[in-house]
């Protein structure tokens, strides 16, 4: 069961990572603001399940 769990971790981390990445941009293009800036979860969501398993027809308007 452990190889199953630092699977996971190893995909976590990369996600961290990319949040991270992600949020230097924003502050980069945005005068160091963080304002609007999406959290980490709803990143991860959108990271892991809406891009996954959304259909390609969903109207979603959130711009990540």
């Amino acid at each position: 069961m452990s190889g199953t769990y630092e699977n996971k971790r190893v995909v976590f981390a990369v996600i961290e990572k990319k949040y991270k990445d992600y949020v230097a941009l924003y502050r980069m293009v945005n005068n160091g603001s963080v304002a609007g800036l999406t959290t980490f979860d709803e990143f991860y969501w959108h990271y892991t399940y809406y891009a996954k398993y959304a259909n390609g027809r969903t109207s979603d308007t959130r711009g990540y």
